[in-house]
């Protein structure tokens, strides 16, 4: 398996971690009584010696695992004096070398931020999906958690994030899954992409070769062929039938007809609030024409009208008879 993501990965992961994240502040901010709020910054991939390496020590080490349709481990790194300031955002009353304490809360943070995280990344993906945590342990140097002794992945994918807690409160977490669980996800996201652009890199091959054989064909023709005349027999020649007409032969296809009201883009984020009684605002004034199109291809407009008790269109311009028949190509 190849150690790097592509583009289009590193973009799907990305978005999807960060709306996965942010979908998470509000559950965060009942925990802390203020309004926590969560930036991301861009994936890298680290090996495996170097997991860890962007939290400095003595750090928590929590190990949590995704289960259901997408499974894999995760790891995640907090400096120990992060985790002081969290049991101070959360109960200035606790203990600053209250270890009990400081295990408590940092549990019940990862294990809140990260349930929500596994149930947006479930309904994005359409995948059955949810986290737990497995434990959580204090290190004193880098080199004292055994990566190896918990998968056998070499590659990770290593996204930092920032938890802001109120004006003062920055706690900095960095976490790691196996590349080749970043990879299943970003697949998921992009699969309808990826198609795309290996059909666009089709197209743009059977371009070149056309390219090429014209080259050719201009070079051959550049040479004069000189060919011995060859005469047809008369001799009981058979009249050819005339070909019938092919359109004659498409008339009774059935075709898909689609009258359009207007269309609209929106990010993941609004998607997944769209609720029961949402509107959603499309691209189009009240009043103007609706399109109608054969096979997702704009043939005419019109406006729309009530036909009974069932909704019609009345055609109001419309592509000529020779247009209409290209668009069916």
């Amino acid at each position: 398996m190849s150690n790097t993501l592509l583009q289009i990965e590193k973009e799907a992961l990305t978005e999807l971690l960060t709306v996965s994240l942010a979908g998470s502040s509000s559950v965060l901010s009942s925990l802390f009584s203020e309004k926590a709020t969560i930036s991301s910054s861009p994936i890298s991939i680290k090996r495996k010696d170097d997991v860890l390496s962007a939290t400095a020590a003595p750090l928590f080490v929590a190990l949590g695992e995704y289960a259901g349709d997408v499974n894999g481990i995760q790891i995640l790194s907090v400096n120990k004096n992060d985790v002081l300031a969290l049991m101070q955002s959360m109960d200035e009353a606790l203990e600053a070398d209250d270890m009990e304490a400081q295990f408590q809360v940092l549990e019940k943070v990862i294990t809140t931020m990260f349930t929500s995280v596994s149930r947006s990344m479930a309904k994005v993906l359409e995948q059955d999906m949810a986290y737990s945590l497995l434990g959580v342990d204090v290190v004193e140097k880098h080199q004292d958690f055994p990566v190896s002794k918990f998968t056998e992945a070499e590659w990770f994918v290593e996204a930092g994030f920032q938890l802001n807690i109120g004006q003062e409160g920055r706690i900095i977490f960095h976490v790691y899954i196996p590349l080749q669980l970043a990879k299943q996800l970003a697949g998921i996201l992009t699969e309808g992409v990826q198609e795309e652009v290996e059909e666009a890199e089709e197209v743009q091959q059977e371009k070149n070769n056309q390219t090429q054989t014209t080259t050719k064909l201009d070079a051959a023709a550049a040479e004069p062929n000189i060919q011995s005349v060859q005469f047809s027999s008369f001799d009981e020649t058979a009249s050819l039938q005339a070909e019938p007409n092919n359109l004659d032969m498409l008339l009774d296809i059935p075709l898909q007809v689609t009258v359009e009201l207007g269309r609209t883009k929106r990010m993941v984020k609004e998607i997944l609030s769209i609720s029961h009684g949402s509107i959603i605002e499309l691209d189009k004034l009240a009043g103007e024409p609706v399109d109608i199109l054969i096979n997702n291809k704009l043939i005419a407009v019109g406006e729309v009208v009530v036909i009974d008790e069932n909704f019609g269109v009345r055609v109001t311009d419309i592509l000529s008879t020779a247009d209409r028949i290209s668009k069916l190509r």
